[in-house]
C-alpha cells in the first residue's frame, strides 16, 4: 500500500490517544485486559460485543490491537437468516458512530469472523449489519476469514486458519445509513465482499480490499488512494445510477483470467488516474456485456505503465471530457428516466426525462424519430420509422462538459395486418409431412410459427418455411397429426391460428425405422406439459426428495424451460432452465428388444470458473438413461456443487428407486464442467458408464480436466429419458445444445 501525508497526520493523531479520554460517548475496546482489568471502569471492554450493547447515540470506539470475534468461530451452530434476510454476526443501531484502531497499522486491529455460505452458514453470512446515519471507521482491518487464513504477526497465538479452502459467499458488512468513511481500513474476504455497502454516499481513502466477484460498493462511492486484489474477474455485481469512481487507484490480477471486467451487470464507472497490473495480454472491459446506452469516464488509465483505453471492443462506452481531474468529489454522470426502449411507429410515444444536457440522436438515424421539447425539460419521443426493418440507435442527453447519458431504442416500422395463409393442407412426402399452403405475405420475411401436435399434444414447434415440414418418427405411427399455424411477416403480428389434420393416421410405412433421438432443442416445445407417453417429452418441474433441506418451489403458470441466446460461458443459442428444478423426460415406444442405452449431451454452464451452480445448496443436474418415466427408477450421472471445491464440481453415478437415488460410485471432482462439456452415458447390459470431457482448456493442475466413471448394475427393463436440474437460474443456468439418444 502507497502511503501519503495524510497516513502521518493519522500517526501524529493516534499518538495523542494513547490515554484517551473516555466517557459514556467515547469507549476503549482492549481485548488485552482481562475481566477484572475491564471492570475497572464502565468505559473500558475487552470484549467488542459487550462494547456495542453500551453505545450511546453518538460513539467513539477506540480499539487496541486484537483480534475482535464478531462471530464466536469454534461455534458448532449452523447460523441462518430471519425474515428471509442474510445470517448476520451482529446488527449495531445508533445514529453516529466512529471506530479508531489504535495500532501501527490496519493490520494491528482486527474484527473478524469466520462463516460463509454452507460453511458454518445458511445463507450469505455478513459479519455487520449497521443501521448507522453516519458511520467512520479507520486504522483497523475487517475481514471475513472463511475462506483466508488469519495471520496475526503482532501475537501468532491469535491467528486462524480459515474455515474452507472452497470459496464461498462471506460477507463484512451493509450500512443502512447516510455516510460511510472509512479511512486505511482493509476489507478481507473472497466472494462477496461486501466492505459496508449500502450507505447514500461512501468514501475508502488509503484502504486495501481483497476480493472475487459481486464484491465492491458498486453505489455512490469514491475510492480514493486504494490498492484491490482481485481474485475473480468481475469485482462489481451491479453500477447502476451515478456508480463509484476510482482515484489514484491500483488494481492487481491475482487469478489466470485473461479478460478482466469491471462490473457483471454493468453500470457506470469512473477511473481517474489509476493503474492496472496484470499479464499485458489481458483484455479489460467495463462489463463483459456492455449494453450501446452505456457511458464510463477514464483518464490516466495505464495497464502495466502503458496508456490503456478500456473497454476498447465498444469505444462508444468509454468517454474522457476534461472535467476528468483528482479533484472531483463524485463521478460525473447524466442520470435518464431509462436506459431502453421499444417503440412502434404509429402506436408508441416516448418521454424522456435527463437530469441535464440536451438531447441528439444518433448520427445517420435521425430520420427514425422526431424530438419535441416539453415545458417541463423532458422530450417526447416519436417513432418515424417507414422502412421494412427495425432500427437500432441511442438517443442522447449530452452536457457542454462533456458528460452523457443514453437510452438505447429500437424502433419498429408501423404494423401491418398478418397475411393470409391460403389453401393450407398436410401432405405426406415420404417420410416427412408438409404443411401446403400460399402465405400472402408480399415478399416479406416468413416468421410464421408452426405447432405439430399428435392426438392435441405439442410435439414440435417450428418457424418461417422450414418450421412447416415435420419428420416422422415411429412414435407416431399409428397416429393422426395436426398442424396450427400462426401467419406472420416480419412487419405484422401473428394471425389467428390455422389448424389443419391429416386425413388418415400413420402407418408403419411411412416411417423409416431408426433407434436415434438427435436434437439440438430449438423445436422443443417449452410449455408445461406433465404428461408421461410413450414418444413424447414431458416438459415440467420437479423438486427431488434429496432437495428437501432447502426451500425452493416453482410456478407451474410459468414455462420451466426456455429457448434462446446464451451468455457468459454459454455460447450461441440453446435450452436453459427459466426456473429451478426444471426438468425434462423422454419416453421412448415401447421396444422388447433394446438391449443397450446410450446418450451424448453437449452443454455450455453459463458459470464460467467450472463451479456449474449457484452455491453448493443441493444444487446439481442429473443426467439419467435406462429410465422408468413413470415411476421415476433408473441410472444416471449427478453433476453437483460441493463445499470442497469453489471452481469445480462433483461427479458420480446414481441409481434411482422410486425417486430416491443412491450412490454407485465415489464422487470425482474436476474442472470440465465449462463452456464446451461434452457428456456420454451408456448402459450396456450390466454396465453403466460415463465420460465427461470439455473443450476448454485446464485451469487447475490438482484436478483432472476430464471424468471417467463405471459401475457393474442390474440390466435395465426401462429405456426412458431424464434430465433433473437443482441449481438455482439466471446466472447460475446450464445451457443444453444438442442431445442424442440411442438404443441398440
Amino acid at each position: 500500500m502507497r502511503l501519503n501525508f495524510s497516513f502521518f497526520l493519522l500517526l501524529a493523531a493516534l499518538a495523542t490517544l494513547a490515554q484517551p479520554h473516555l466517557d459514556a460517548r467515547h469507549l476503549l475496546l482492549d481485548g488485552s485486559l482481562t475481566d477484572a482489568e475491564a471492570a475497572r471502569s464502565p468505559y473500558v471492554f475487552n470484549d467488542f460485543r459487550k462494547a456495542a450493547r453500551c453505545f450511546a447515540d453518538t460513539t467513539t470506539l477506540y480499539v487496541r490491537p486484537w483480534v475482535y470475534w464478531v462471530d464466536d468461530p469454534d461455534s458448532p451452530a449452523v447460523v441462518r437468516g430471519i425474515d428471509g434476510r442474510e445470517p448476520f454476526g451482529m446488527v449495531i443501531k445508533a445514529k453516529k458512530l466512529h471506530f479508531i484502531g489504535m495500532g501501527d497499522r490496519p493490520h494491528d486491529v482486527v474484527f473478524a469472523s469466520q462463516r460463509g455460505q454452507t460453511q458454518g452458514a445458511v445463507g450469505n453470512f455478513t459479519m455487520f449489519d449497521f443501521h448507522v446515519a453516519d458511520l467512520t471507521v479507520e486504522n483497523l482491518t475487517m475481514g471475513n476469514y472463511c475462506n483466508v487464513d488469519l495471520d496475526y504477526p503482532l501475537r501468532p497465538a491469535l491467528a486462524r486458519q480459515k474455515r474452507n479452502a472452497t470459496i464461498t459467499q462471506a460477507h463484512v458488512g451493509y450500512v443502512h445509513g447516510d455516510r460511510l468513511t472509512a479511512r486505511r481500513v482493509r476489507f478481507i474476504s473472497r466472494l462477496n465482499l461486501n466492505p459496508l455497502n449500502g450507505a447514500r454516499e461512501s468514501l475508502y481513502d488509503s484502504c486495501h480490499f481483497e476480493c472475487t466477484d459481486d464484491a465492491l460498493n458498486g453505489g455512490n462511492a469514491v475510492y480514493r488512494h486504494c490498492d484491490f486484489d482481485f481474485y475473480g474477474s468481475k469485482p462489481f455485481w451491479s453500477t447502476f445510477g451515478r456508480g463509484p469512481m476510482f482515484i489514484d487507484c491500483d488494481f492487481y490480477a491475482r487469478n489466470q483470467n485473461r479478460e478482466m471486467y469491471f462490473c457483471k451487470q454493468g453500470g457506470a464507472v469512473t477511473i481517474i488516474d489509476c493503474r492496472y497490473h496484470a499479464p499485458s495480454a489481458t483484455y479489460i472491459g467495463w462489463t463483459a456485456y456492455p449494453q450501446p446506452w452505456l457511458r464510463c469516464y477514464q483518464r490516466g488509465f495505464t495497464l502495466n505503465g502503458q496508456p490503456y483505453q478500456i473497454g476498447s471492443r465498444q469505444p462508444q462506452n468509454t468517454l474522457s471530457p476534461p472535467l476528468l481531474t483528482a479533484q472531483l468529489r463524485q463521478a460525473p454522470f447524466v442520470g435518464v428516466s431509462q436506459h431502453e426502449a421499444r417503440l412502434l411507429t404509429g402506436r408508441d410515444t416516448l418521454l424522456l426525462r435527463a437530469d441535464e444536457g440536451q438531447w441528439r440522436v444518433e448520427d445517420g438515424f435521425e430520420s427514425y424519430v422526431a424530438l419535441t421539447p416539453c415545458r417541463d425539460g423532458s422530450v417526447q419521443v416519436i417513432p418515424t420509422n417507414y422502412a421494412d426493418e427495425t432500427a437500432r440507435f441511442c438517443l442522447v442527453a449530452a452536457t457542454a462538459d462533456g458528460r452523457e447519458g443514453a437510452c438505447f431504442l429500437t424502433v419498429e416500422p408501423r404494423l401491418l395486418p398478418p397475411p393470409a395463409f391460403l389453401s393450407p393442407r398436410c401432405v405426406a412426402e415420404g417420410d416427412t409431412v408438409v404443411l401446403t399452403g400460399t402465405l400472402q405475405s408480399e415478399g416479406r420475411r416468413d416468421e410464421s410459427r408452426t405447432t405439430w401436435l399428435r392426438d392435441g399434444i405439442a410435439v414440435w414447434v417450428g418457424y418461417g418455411e422450414q418450421g412447416r415440414r415435420y419428420a416422422l418418427s415411429v412414435a407416431d405411427v399409428g397416429h393422426r397429426l395436426s398442424a396450427t399455424i400462426q401467419p406472420k411477416h416480419h412487419r405484422s403480428v401473428y394471425g389467428e391460428p390455422v389448424e389443419i389434420s391429416m386425413e388418415s393416421v400413420i402407418s408403419a410405412d411411412m416411417v423409416s425405422t431408426s433407434r436415434v433421438l438427435d436434437t439440438d432443442f430449438s423445436h422443443l416445445p417449452c410449455q408445461w406439459q406433465p404428461q408421461v407417453l410413450p414418444g413424447y417429452w414431458t416438459v415440467d418441474g420437479f423438486k427431488p426428495a434429496d432437495t428437501a433441506e432447502f426451500e425452493w418451489s416453482f410456478d407451474r403458470e410459468k414455462p420451466m424451460w426456455t429457448y434462446g441466446e446464451g451468455f457468459n460461458g454459454a455460447k450461441g443459442y440453446g435450452l436453459l432452465q427459466a426456473q429451478r428444478g426444471a426438468r425434462l423426460m423422454y419416453t421412448p415406444v415401447a421396444a422388447t428388444d433394446t438391449r443397450s442405452m446410450s446418450l451424448e449431451l453437449q452443454v455450455d454452464p453459463t458459470k464460467t470458473a467450472g463451479q456449474g451452480f449457484g452455491s453448493a445448496t443441493g444444487q446439481y443436474m442429473d443426467v439419467c438413461l435406462g429410465f422408468d418415466t413413470r415411476t421415476l427408477s433408473g441410472y444416471g450421472l449427478r453433476i453437483i456443487r460441493t463445499t470442497k471445491h469453489g471452481k469445480a464440481v462433483d461427479f458420480y453415478l446414481v441409481q434411482y428407486r422410486d425417486g430416491q437415488t443412491t450412490a454407485l460410485t465415489e464422487a470425482v471432482s474436476s474442472t470440465c464442467y465449462r463452456t464446451g462439456c461434452i457428456i456420454r452415458v451408456a448402459l450396456q447390459g450390466g454396465r453403466l458408464s460415463a465420460h465427461v470431457e470439455t473443450t476448454s482448456p485446464p485451469t487447475d493442475p490438482t484436478l483432472p480436466n476430464e471424468v471417467s466413471l463405471e459401475a457393474q448394475v442390474s440390466p435395465a427393463t426401462y429405456w426412458g429419458f431424464a434430465l433433473q436440474h437443482t441449481g438455482s437460474c439466471g446466472e447460475s443456468t446450464t445451457m443444453l445444445h444438442r442431445l442424442n439418444l440411442s438404443w441398440e
